[in-house]
């Protein structure tokens, strides 16, 4: 796991850190890069286990979840999270089913796997205080 983005926040952007959770290593690559031009702070786990421990050591306001891993799944991740954790937002190609079983959890956020840059910035200034 490593930080993507220099400690030093380039634009003032205190908060505005996202958790990119994913095993698929490319479409975390295009995440990591989209949301470093948007202006976020960025955190990669590549599993359910790089998530937990990424949370424990910082303060990410925002964490992009997909449901389907290896290991602990996106699901397990949403058991374990504090009731102050992060806001979620399942990214994920899982069948509707999965997706509203991690939804009827705790109020949580929903993109398609492959929504658009736009759709993505969208639902992240959604979520800004």
């Amino acid at each position: 796991m490593r930080s993507s983005l220099s400690q030093v926040d380039r634009a003032g952007l205190t908060g505005r850190k996202v958790l990119v959770v994913d095993d698929d290593a490319s479409w975390r690559a295009l995440l990591v890069l989209s949301l470093e031009e948007l202006g976020y702070q960025v955190v990669e786990a590549a599993d359910g286990a790089e998530a937990l421990e990424a949370l424990a050591e910082g303060n990410c306001s925002v964490m992009l979840l997909d449901l389907r891993m290896p290991g602990l799944s996106g699901e397990d991740v949403l058991d374990r999270l504090p009731a102050d954790g992060p806001r979620v937002v399942l990214l994920t190609e899982a069948g509707m089913d999965e997706v509203q079983r991690a939804l009827a959890r705790r109020p949580h956020y929903y993109l398609s796997k492959g929504a658009g840059r736009d759709a993505l910035a969208l639902m992240l200034q959604s979520l800004e205080p």
